[in-house]
């Protein structure tokens, strides 16, 4: 009986130290755009979490960096836990869901295509990038 009990609670605690792993999701649009959705595996809402844009490369130099590459950009989940955002105009780039230590996921982002050249010149415009619109569009 007490090796069944100590299963139990065995699965019980495994479960809940699991129970809070980051999601992140990166859709490319075909519009000069991404959808980034982010969350939690137990279903906890990630608005507001930290999304930061990295170019695809080490980096040493005086801009900001995370995990050792330069951001180009910041921002948050809204209430729906996404986010719609022109594509960087760098050739690789990762995306990141930081909600603090060991809450961190990561996926790449997909490239800007020729042929929606166009349509990310709008959305760039009509974009509010803050801060980080010269980084974001490399210029």
């Amino acid at each position: 009986m007490r090796k069944i009990f100590a299963f139990f609670i065995g699965i019980l605690i495994s479960t809940n130290i699991f129970a809070h792993a980051p999601l992140l999701s990166v859709d490319d649009n075909s519009d000069g755009t991404i959808y980034i959705e982010g969350g939690f595996s137990n279903g906890a809402s990630a608005e507001g979490v930290e999304i930061i844009i990295v170019k695809d490369k080490p980096y040493n130099g005086p801009e900001e960096t995370f995990k050792g590459k330069e951001i180009i950009f910041k921002g948050s989940l809204g209430k729906d836990n996404s986010l719609t955002i022109p594509k960087p105009a760098s050739e690789k780039y990762e995306i990141y869901f930081n909600a603090g230590e060991g809450h961190v996921a990561s996926k790449k982002g997909p490239l800007l295509s020729a042929d929606e050249q166009v349509k990310w010149e709008k959305a760039i415009t009509e974009y509010d990038f803050g801060s980080w619109k010269e980084a974001m569009t490399e210029k």
